[in-house]
């Protein structure tokens, strides 16, 4: 049985927006997405921002 002094632990748990797993660090909870899979997210978004075709200017196209 319990003592008297002692009380449950509670903690603020939610689930990854990207993989749906358990996140318990406060600062992801915050974040809404885990360590790994914000490393993941960030590389895939630098991915796609360097497979965009870069737009050219009339100064491209003169040269």
């Amino acid at each position: 049985m319990a003592e008297i002094g002692e009380r449950p632990e509670v903690r603020l748990v939610a689930h990854c927006r990207r993989c749906h797993g358990w996140l318990v660090s406060p600062k992801s909870v915050l974040a809404g997405i885990g360590p790994t899979c914000a490393i993941r997210e960030q590389s895939e978004l630098r991915a796609a921002l360097a497979a965009q075709p870069v737009a050219l200017t009339l100064f491209d196209i003169a040269a």
